[in-house]
């Protein structure tokens, strides 16, 4: 969604286009604008005719749900400080998120560790990430988002990025594309029958299987999904669905339900006999040669869309530490089959920074269940056996548990933990062993294998409660803390 305009003459009727290039001419759609301003009033001025279109086609023309959908977006935009995000433009150094080839407002590039506001994580998924590339324009002038979909690492990618991290991610990658590179294609190819507010998306499924069905992963392509329809609707132009396999009817049948059905209509699958269909719409010098064009890219490492995991690219060097990137894919999660993190315990975040270097993520654990967290460490960290330290305390509830013993850091490697391999001693505290306040207990071990640790303590009998707070760091590093 582009920023609201403030370039605007105040003197300008609600009824008529204010600073759109391209004034609508259509009754409906010229009738449905000016029932739009009416309903914004004086702030109808922010907008520009092609900004609120988006919205009245997203939601058919229905005029106060476009009205209460753009006021949503705006507020999500304010909340989570999306103006602040920076991008790369054509007067700053800021690196890339993606490999991007043919524009002039970035030169070609591919995603660097080190670079101006290219965070940590941003660097670590591209290690799980099948391929992508901004990959010059179509016939219509709309920049081409190419994606390696079917050599996506489903199941490392859930496990070694949060949810959190691909969110802005995405976010930051949508921001760009319609912050720098759709305003230079409406100042190339533009015309004023010819308004430029979209992108063609191309998603090739070579290598997809069933192993890619991870549920996780899918959730976050969910969360995803509906951030897009909400906050950026009516971006897609088209959406090409290539070499899609029998696996991707199976995918696809879950996918479409989370989709508005104006999406839908511009999604196209295409088998593997789709080569004559894109070159309809994308001339073959812009469509790169695997894909039927005559494009290679030849001039840049990995070619016209680098992927780590086709071996056609070497994987991003790990980003230094530095102030607010973690130098390791650390954070604290509630595990999703903790039997406990589904039917018995109030888990929560407290906002703002780590205290005593203990985040105040706060669990309550009744009944003698268990309560599971989950660590990450990754690959490339591991060969420095990196240390890992938990912290606990007590918060406030010793009244309840008096004399109470209870299991606490019992950790476990991730892909064998429902068999109980142990990596680190359970050990028992009592409750007089838990301070409540100060820096707690320390337990420290070092990751001798990468992947997923589990966290898990448990009271050892049915007496009251028991609240702990829990601190995570690698390498001296925090992780996050995240509530369910």
């Amino acid at each position: 969604m582009q920023t609201p305009s403030t370039n605007v003459s105040s003197a300008a009727s609600p009824t008529t286009s204010i600073t759109s290039k391209h004034p609508y001419k259509e009754p409906k759609q010229v009738e449905a604008l000016a029932g739009l301003r009416d309903l914004l009033g004086p702030s109808n001025e922010n907008y520009d005719d092609g900004e609120l279109m988006r919205f009245i086609v997203a939601r058919s023309y229905d005029l106060p749900a476009a009205k209460t959908q753009l006021l949503a977006s705006l507020e999500w935009r304010k909340s989570n400080n999306v103006d602040d995000i920076p991008i790369p433009r054509s007067n700053n150094s800021n690196g890339v998120m993606y490999a991007v080839r043919g524009w002039h407002s970035v030169p070609d590039a591919n995603i660097e560790s080190g670079q101006p506001n290219v965070p940590e994580h941003a660097v670590r998924l591209q290690k799980y990430l099948g391929g992508s590339c901004l990959h010059k324009w179509d016939k219509e002038g709309r920049p081409i988002y190419i994606e390696r979909m079917g050599q996506h690492n489903v199941k490392g990618l859930a496990k070694n990025v949060t949810t959190s991290e691909l969110v802005d991610y995405h976010i930051r990658c949508t921001e760009f594309v319609h912050n720098t590179i759709i305003p230079e294609c409406e100042e190339r190819f533009g015309t004023d029958d010819k308004f430029i507010d979209k992108e063609t998306v191309i998603f090739d499924c070579s290598g997809m299987g069933f192993h890619q069905l991870h549920m996780e992963g899918l959730n976050m392509l969910k969360s995803l999904t509906e951030m897009d329809q909400k906050a950026y609707p009516e971006r897609l132009g088209k959406l090409f669905i290539v070499n899609s396999p029998f696996v991707f009817v199976k995918v696809y049948s879950m996918i479409k339900k989370w989709l508005d059905p104006g999406v839908i209509e511009k999604i196209h699958i295409l088998g593997k006999d789709y080569k004559s269909v894109l070159l309809k719409h994308i001339d073959d010098e812009n469509l790169p040669e695997f894909l039927g064009g005559t494009c290679t890219c030849s001039h840049m490492p990995g070619g016209c869309v680098p992927s780590v995991i086709m071996n056609n690219i070497k994987a991003v060097e790990k980003t230094p530490s530095s102030g607010n990137h973690l130098a390791v894919p650390t954070y604290l999660r509630p595990r999703s089959s903790s039997t406990a993190s589904a039917n018995s315990i109030l888990d929560f975040v407290i906002p703002g920074k780590p205290k005593d270097g203990i985040y105040q993520l706060v669990s309550t654990v009744s009944h003698g269940k268990a309560c599971e967290y989950e660590v990450v460490v990754a690959d490339e960290d591991i060969g420095h056996e990196p240390e890992v330290v938990i912290n606990f305390r007590m918060k406030g509830v010793r009244a309840a548990c008096e004399g109470l013993n209870f299991t606490i850091v019992r950790f476990e490697f991730g892909e064998v933990a429902d068999s109980g391999t142990i990596v680190v001693p359970t050990k028992f505290y009592s409750i007089e062993e838990c301070p409540e306040c100060g820096k707690g207990v320390e337990v420290k071990f070092g990751a001798k294998q990468a992947g997923l640790y589990v966290m898990s303590w448990k009271p050892e009998n049915q007496r009251g409660l028991v609240q702990i707070e829990y601190g995570v760091s690698v390498d001296g590093i925090l992780g996050e803390g995240d509530s369910p």
